[in-house]
């Protein structure tokens, strides 16, 4: 059990930079006026498959009886739904604009 902790923890931190980095490149793209071109949004659906591996640790954490040991167990399922659902939610939105900055943007200050 106290190396699926370490994995979890492992995940959040990788999954974090991963995704503020993906924040980053899209400024810089935005910064550059170019809109965001498949690398990245391959790169997004790298960092939402490391969220989903984080979150599938976490609930096996749960369910094995390590939600009794956190002070609100509730917060980290909520923090764990939204991680998943946040990109593509942005994505879903903000991908029909015209205007390819605007999106660009908005994905970079979703990221970040």
């Amino acid at each position: 059990m106290a190396q699926l902790v370490t994995i979890h923890a492992g995940l959040a931190n990788t999954a974090a930079l991963f995704i503020a980095a993906l924040g980053i490149w899209a400024l810089i793209q935005r910064v550059r006026s170019q809109p965001l071109s498949g690398s990245w949004f391959g790169a997004a659906m790298i960092g939402e498959l490391v969220l989903v591996a984080q979150v599938l640790v976490g609930a096996i954490l749960y369910f094995q009886g390590l939600g009794a040991a956190l002070p609100r167990p509730f917060i980290h399922i909520l923090y764990g739904i939204v991680a998943i659902i946040t990109l593509p939610a942005a994505q879903a939105y903000f991908g029909g604009l015209d205007d390819e900055n605007v999106t660009t943007l908005a994905m970079a200050v979703t990221c970040l």
